[in-house]
């Protein structure tokens, strides 16, 4: 196990373009508007955040020297010895997995995909370091 690589979680990605169309008819019927232009005036803010979503999904991946991951177009990395404690915490249709840093800061990542297996594989990588060790039994399965 050199390397866990996280794969989006693209059932939020789908539920976020929903509600941006779920807004776009909504706009339409309480201001009385004509749809082509509530479509016109939305469809920036669509593309907008469809593009800003593509850019901050390039990758994740969670290795025992650290965490390699891009926010938008920066490349960035977190060392495992500036590493606090992480966790999971699930939220309506997904987990989000929280680095917090010995600095105070945080970091949180939920945009990805996480499953029990991959939450149990990063439990072993960074075992010392879980925040909640009573979310975890002794084979590493996460129970939230």
């Amino acid at each position: 196990m050199n390397s866990i690589k996280l794969a989006p979680n693209w059932s939020l990605q789908f539920t976020k373009c929903i509600l941006v169309l779920c807004l776009l008819f909504l706009t339409q019927s309480i201001f009385s508007i004509s749809i082509k232009t509530a479509f016109l005036f939305l469809l920036p803010m669509f593309l907008v955040i469809t593009l800003l979503n593509i850019l901050h999904l390039r990758f994740l991946n969670c290795y025992k020297a650290g965490i390699n991951y891009t926010r938008f177009l920066n490349e960035c990395y977190i060392n495992s010895e500036e590493i606090k404690c992480v966790s999971f915490k699930p939220l309506f249709i997904c987990t989000v997995f929280r680095v917090e840093l010995e600095n105070g800061k945080s970091v949180n990542f939920y945009n990805w995909r996480l499953t029990e297996q991959t939450q149990a594989d990063i439990a072993k990588l960074y075992k010392s370091k879980i925040c909640d060790k009573a979310n975890f039994s002794n084979n590493s399965q996460c129970n939230a």
